[in-house]
């Protein structure tokens, strides 16, 4: 989006008591309706960093033109909304904009303060709003550019309904508004988390989810107990384990959370009730689900016996169904990765975690 986007022309009202004849009272003023309901959540059909490249130049572009030639378009309270949602749209992308003031009467009194009048203040000021802005475009460029370059490869749709640490029956679920796709469990929610609050384009962070629950230590048992009991998901707690040795410090709690067994797809009858009948949908539930900023969401599956035996004889259709699977989880735009049971039984397989999980954050860093 480029800056005017945000702004409409019409007749401002105010200009009528300077004298200005009526042709001369049209001018530029902010679309406040569009720019607050950026604030809110994105813009259909346009993605937060197309947007913030257009807010950001327009608040610098103001702010200049208020700091030196007295000519920018927007009153006090517009620029204060513009820099709101500003803020709000960098935050979705993970990154911030820090500036000490507020609106136009904010950045007077700051340029006062720190010795931008008097001779040369004009040239201090420019040279203030260029330092102050220059890392957000930068960083908006970097995104863009690993955007481009695939380095991020988000999921589509809109994140919502995440039913996860499920130990029990299946959870049976209505959907209470179908137009909305708001759904509610009527049984069985004893058995499972629901997360229902909106998610942004930040994803899912430890924060987000203990601020939901309220007691980070209930959280993590809860988590905890929503693994298979089975000694053969043994590494499967080894895999949980050694991820939530990042959540501590408050730096942890900006850690996407480690997610355990997430329903991908729902089947509302089980296998049971189909009477030896194929399931609509495979794969029901993935074992892990990290869901990170830029729509990124990362499934790691933990492979025992039964994803590609019957019983102690190999079964390639257990193979193939599982890596058809796979490939569609990929094409949606998920990152699938897959330990084997083996693997993890085996001496040093906990620093060989710890390292997966230092490079896989990492490279989304």
């Amino acid at each position: 989006m480029q800056p005017r986007d945000f702004l409409v022309s019409e007749e401002n009202p105010a200009w009528d008591l300077i004298g200005l004849d009526p042709e001369r009272r049209m001018g530029l003023l902010l679309d406040s309706r569009l720019v607050d309901q950026l604030r809110q959540k994105p813009l259909d059909g346009t993605s937060d960093l197309d947007a913030a490249f257009g807010l950001a130049t327009l608040a610098h572009d103001e702010l200049v033109a208020f700091g030196t030639s007295g000519d920018q378009n927007l009153e006090d309270q517009d620029i204060a909304l513009v820099l709101r949602s500003l803020r709000a749209v960098l935050r979705r992308l993970g990154t911030t904009l820090d500036l000490p003031f507020r609106d136009f009467k904010g950045f007077h009194g700051y340029w006062s303060a720190n010795d931008m009048s008097g001779p040369g203040g004009w040239g201090a000021r420019r040279g203030y709003l260029q330092g102050a802005f220059e890392p957000i475009f930068r960083q908006l460029g970097e995104l863009e550019d690993r955007q481009a370059d695939g380095a991020i490869c988000g999921v589509d749709g809109e994140l919502k309904n995440i039913i996860f640490a499920s130990k029990g029956p299946k959870p049976e679920i209505v959907l209470r508004d179908a137009i909305n796709n708001l759904v509610e469990i009527t049984k069985n929610a004893e058995h499972c988390l629901f997360y229902d609050r909106p998610l942004s384009d930040t994803g899912l962070s430890l924060a987000d989810l203990t601020d939901w629950w309220r007691a980070i230590n209930h959280l993590s048992a809860s988590l905890d107990t929503g693994l298979p009991k089975s000694s053969d998901f043994k590494p499967e707690r080894m895999i949980f384990r050694a991820y939530c040795e990042r959540y501590g410090g408050e730096a942890g709690h900006q850690q996407p959370p480690l997610l355990p067994q997430v329903y991908l797809h729902y089947d509302p009858r089980t296998r049971r009730e189909r009477l030896g009948q194929p399931g609509v949908l495979l794969r029901e539930r993935m074992d892990f689900l990290l869901l990170l900023p830029h729509d990124v969401r990362i499934v790691i599956e933990l492979d025992g016996q039964q994803h590609y035996a019957e019983g102690e004889i190999a079964s390639p259709r257990l193979y193939a169904e599982m890596v058809a699977e796979d490939r569609k989880l990929r094409l949606k735009g998920y990152e699938v990765y897959r330990f084997g049971g083996y693997e993890l039984k085996r001496s040093g397989a906990e620093a060989m975690l710890r390292q997966f999980f230092d490079d896989l954050l990492s490279r989304h860093r």
